[in-house]
């Protein structure tokens, strides 16, 4: 087996997962990096209208981002399945018709941004003196879309395959090219938001690059060509079957914790800034939790191709512990120093003491999210998506929109503990609802005599 794919149903588990999961979790900071960059260096070199432009039109594309990444996942999942079954034909036929799907999406998606722009711009509020430079921005993002799907598809392609170190040397090298870039086209040739629009689709396109030629290059157990590249329709439909209740779910939680933006801006300026840099903060501190479950999905699917669902509901079970062993590090920190976490982004008291009330009860959080992402990621890995998406978000609007509503208009003087309590109160219905699911799945014999 070459170093281009791993067979991830075999060898020590813990040692398969752990080496699999952290190239995952070095890709996801990065990622978070990247995404700071462009408003670290925006903001040295220019004023606070182009800082927003870049933030507002970044928030914008995010959205697509997560839509994008929720549908390659089921890339990961079938190539994962096929792999295991020792499918090799099946996965060319998976690649070809992904190609063709993912191609004709960005092309829709790059359309409707570049003609829709105005409204959804005005739907952000954007500032009227920020308006134009996030037009430039949005503009140039919408064009290189179709390298965020090739991308998130190579990466998708070659975890399904049990290779994610790959992909993390791609994003690190995107990333590096990313802020020169912005230094250059921002810093000195003073191009501002498109300045930063066009270094950003420009390292992606690099990056593309280098991953197309990995994958031509690779010594793949399978003829890896795109040559007479043919459409299935079968499998078209099961690659949207299992990422469309993703991409559903990856754009719809998000809106669910704007909702609680939107609270914690009533309470003034110290809560707004607190609850911002909290936001930032959690995109790291929930990164072994959602590395290890995206592990497990690409773990699982090859286990299930290759019916060897036992060593998956081991695996779910390890990368639970793992989590919950970093998430217990973050709640003992955040319960016992707090003010520490949000001095990383401010020394302003106010906003420091808004943002430790926050976390006091937040931080409970940590300690279910990694069942959450844990059962997800292996139900996802199993083909279940509609289930494990349906659950996600009903608890997000059911509950964590309402339990975080009705505390702050309530309790006369609330402040962010109670707007805390929102998030970690849909997680204990996530987790429970997922926990008797895999219970039911279980006793009709799903898993293979597994739990």
């Amino acid at each position: 087996m070459s170093s281009s794919q791993k067979d991830l149903t075999q060898g020590n588990l813990v040692q398969t997962l752990l080496l699999f999961a952290l190239p995952y979790i070095g890709a996801n900071f990065l990622q978070a990096l990247y995404g700071a960059a462009d408003l670290v260096i925006v903001g040295k070199f220019c004023d606070s209208s182009v800082v927003s432009a870049v933030a507002t039109g970044s928030q914008l594309l995010q959205t697509l981002i997560f839509f994008i990444t929720g549908l390659t996942v089921s890339a990961t999942v079938l190539i994962g399945k096929a792999f295991g079954a020792k499918e090799y034909d099946n996965i060319v036929k998976i690649i070809n018709t992904m190609t063709i799907c993912f191609l004709f999406a960005s092309f829709v998606l790059s359309a409707l941004l570049i003609i829709f722009d105005v409204p959804l711009l005005n739907l952000l509020q954007t500032p009227k003196e920020a308006f134009k430079s996030t037009q430039d921005y949005v503009l140039v993002c919408s064009l290189g879309l179709v390298f965020v799907f090739a991308y998130n598809a190579i990466s998708a392609i070659l975890r399904g395959l049990g290779n994610s170190i790959a992909p993390m040397y791609f994003v690190a090298i995107s990333c590096v090219i990313n802020i020169v870039a912005d230094i250059l086209l921002v810093g000195y040739c003073n191009m501002g938001a498109m300045g930063a629009a066009v270094a950003t689709v420009f390292s992606q396109t690099v990056s593309v690059v280098i991953g197309f030629i990995y994958l031509r290059k690779g010594n793949f157990v399978f003829d890896f060509k795109f040559r007479g590249v043919k459409f299935d329709v079968q499998t078209a439909k099961e690659l949207f079957k299992i990422g469309l209740p993703l991409s559903l779910q990856d754009t719809l939680i998000p809106l669910s914790f704007l909702f609680l933006f939107s609270l914690a801006n009533s309470m003034g300026v110290a809560a707004s800034a607190a609850y911002g840099s909290v936001v930032r903060l959690n995109a790291f501190m929930m990164l072994p939790a959602g590395s290890f479950a995206m592990a497990l999905t690409a773990l699982t699917a090859q286990c299930l191709g290759a019916d060897m669902m036992q060593r998956a509901v081991r695996a779910l079970k390890i990368s639970i512990l793992f989590s919950f062993a970093f998430g217990l590090v973050f709640f003992l920190w955040q319960q016992f120093a707090p003010k520490s976490a949000i001095a990383i982004f401010t020394t302003d008291e106010d906003v420091m003491s808004a943002g430790a009330l926050y976390l006091k009860s937040f931080s409970y959080d940590y300690l279910l999210v990694p069942i959450v992402f844990c059962i997800n990621g292996f139900l996802f890995g199993c083909g279940r998506t509609i289930f494990a998406a349906a659950n996600t978000i009903f608890a997000a609007f059911a509950v964590r929109i309402p339990v975080g509503f009705v505390l702050c208009t309530t309790i006369s003087g609330a402040t962010l503990f109670h707007l805390g309590i929102a998030a970690p109160s849909a997680s204990v219905l996530v987790s429970l609802v997922g926990i008797l699911y895999l219970v039911y799945l279980s006793k009709k014999g799903a898993f293979v005599k597994t739990l």
